[in-house]
């Protein structure tokens, strides 16, 4: 390259030794994900397929770049027209028309590419940053780069002065590349700052967009496969739970206070209530009674002043708010009083993170004390990773508890009553305090409901089971025992008798 082209060590020297200053992306979850955002004046390769979006990311980083008071250029080499991409952007939500005219300019640099090779684009480049005052560069499309470039020392020494010019002009050089980490093994991948791949994740329900920071120099980053979403408001990313509350979780203080469920003789068997700041699993058969048990804490919650979520997968606002009026519980007055809130959601519809998001986001804005989580199987089922969910609700659990939130899942067994009953996360009964099993049986052509408090770590519990009634005014339990066991009693006795009934004859 000409003398002109190259940066001198002094100068080289002079750039490196600068402290590390950050160059925050405005992108939904990225910055958390790079601990604080890009470092200011160091180059970064972004690598994906076509469709995973790395031109929707390189343009809302410029939007969010001009629209934070910085100054950006859109370098293309080869691809679609400036037009054509601009017709594309404009319907999302950080397109701003006035920030092309104070600060954010679109340049084709194929010609300086064709005509100068590597030489003539660098020297557009730094004329163009210099001009424009430029802190942040985004350079579409690479790889016509490597196709002009003489030798591999050519392309080496392209980069290195391409780094070196954005360290010394103090601007954050992205580069976007049609390529994947399978093809990540040239000068260009190896000498850049940092290396961050878009792909394609296939799960057996749907295709979810990942991002991964392969390469982070001169900081820490979350490690892992992030799950991104691209909508109106552009690309979004959400970091992996368990990463990014990875040794912010405050051991919990004990406590000694009780969050009643509203129900007294469950209580009365509960010593008072649940421990707040617990996490309480209530484990049935669909019917049994597991919603309706929730709608009673949360309103006993809204009766004592404590805000409330509940974080539902099935059933619709509207719909529990009719149910809670069907039992006069009030949750709709409670709603309007604050008290109380509703997010619901399709489980197909969102990833493990982004519902980790959605509910955090929620506690935030409402200031919610007591949380109910209807059910565990919707965390479940958004699960591309099976052997990762009980990762996650172990990270979200814990911060709960850090905040001294008060928290009820819901789970649904494969059958109404057994001993088969059990959880469909394996260790999820050991993450969690206290687990309620609800039971029903059909005794001649009645329907018998049975309550029993498995675990209450940390305190003393009712050890018998109580039949419990749904009525009019939501779940009724007996004060003592007496009904349970002949419940109990009779079902053992129709058991023996089925299975000393003779089956009819073989070949029949």
């Amino acid at each position: 390259m000409e003398k002109d082209a190259v940066m001198s060590d002094d100068r080289r020297d002079e750039a490196s030794l600068r402290p590390l200053q950050r160059t925050p992306t405005g992108v939904a979850g990225l910055d958390a994900v790079l601990r604080g955002g890009l470092v200011r004046g160091g180059t970064y390769l972004v690598m994906g397929r076509p469709g995973t979006g790395k031109t929707t990311l390189g343009n809302q980083l410029c939007f969010a770049h001009v629209a934070g008071g910085g100054r950006a250029s859109y370098v293309t080499l080869l691809g679609e027209s400036h037009a054509h991409m601009l017709r594309n952007i404009q319907t999302m939500r950080f397109f701003d028309p006035a920030a092309l005219q104070r600060g954010l300019s679109y340049v084709g640099a194929y010609r300086a590419l064709r005509e100068g090779r590597l030489r003539g684009l660098l020297q557009m480049i730094g004329a163009l940053v210099s001009a424009e005052k430029s802190t942040l560069l985004v350079i579409d499309g690479v790889s016509p780069a490597r196709a002009y470039a003489e030798t591999e020392i050519a392309l080496k020494e392209f980069v290195v002065e391409l780094q070196t010019m954005s360290g010394l002009l103090d601007c954050t050089t992205v580069l976007l590349a049609n390529m994947t980490s399978d093809d990540a093994n040239g000068p260009e991948h190896t000498m850049v700052d940092g290396l961050m791949e878009l792909a394609f994740e296939r799960a057996p329900r749907r295709t979810l967009r990942t991002l991964e920071v392969l390469k982070f120099r001169g900081s820490e980053h979350l490690l892992g496969r992030h799950e991104v979403s691209i909508s109106s408001r552009g690309l979004a990313v959400h970091p992996r739970l368990e990463e990014l509350l990875e040794g912010s979780c405050r051991p919990a203080p004990p406590s000694l206070a009780r969050a009643p469920l509203g129900v007294p003789a469950l209580d009365a068997m509960l010593q008072g209530g649940l421990s707040t700041g617990t996490t309480t699993v209530v484990l049935g058969y669909s019917g049994s009674g597991k919603t309706t048990l929730a709608m009673h804490f949360l309103q006993a919650g809204a009766r004592g002043g404590e805000p409330g979520v509940l974080f539902g997968f099935y059933e619709s606002p509207e719909r529990v708010l009719q149910a809670a009026d069907g039992i006069r519980l009030g949750l709709r007055a409670s709603g309007e009083r604050g008290l109380f809130s509703h997010v619901w959601q399709p489980s197909y519809e969102f990833g493990l993170d982004l519902l980790g998001e959605r509910l955090l986001g929620e506690i935030e804005r409402t200031k919610a004390r007591r949380v109910v989580i209807d059910s565990l199987d919707g965390f479940r089922q958004a699960s591309s990773d099976p052997e990762r969910t009980i990762r996650f609700m172990t990270a979200l659990l814990n911060e709960l508890r850090a905040r001294d939130i008060t928290v009820l899942l819901t789970d649904e067994t494969l059958k109404p009553s057994g001993p088969e009953m059990e959880m469909r996360i394996q260790g999820m009964s050991a993450l969690v305090e206290n687990l309620l099993l609800l039971e029903y049986v059909t005794i001649s052509t009645r329907l018998r409901r049975l309550l029993a408090v498995v675990k209450q770590r940390g305190s003393r519990q009712d050890h018998f089971m109580r039949e419990f009634h749904l009525t009019a005014e939501g779940i009724v339990v007996e004060p003592d025992a007496s009904s349970a066991e002949e419940v109990v009693k009779r079902a053992d006795e129709m058991h023996t008798r089925r299975s000393r009934t003779p089956g009819p004859p073989e070949g029949e």
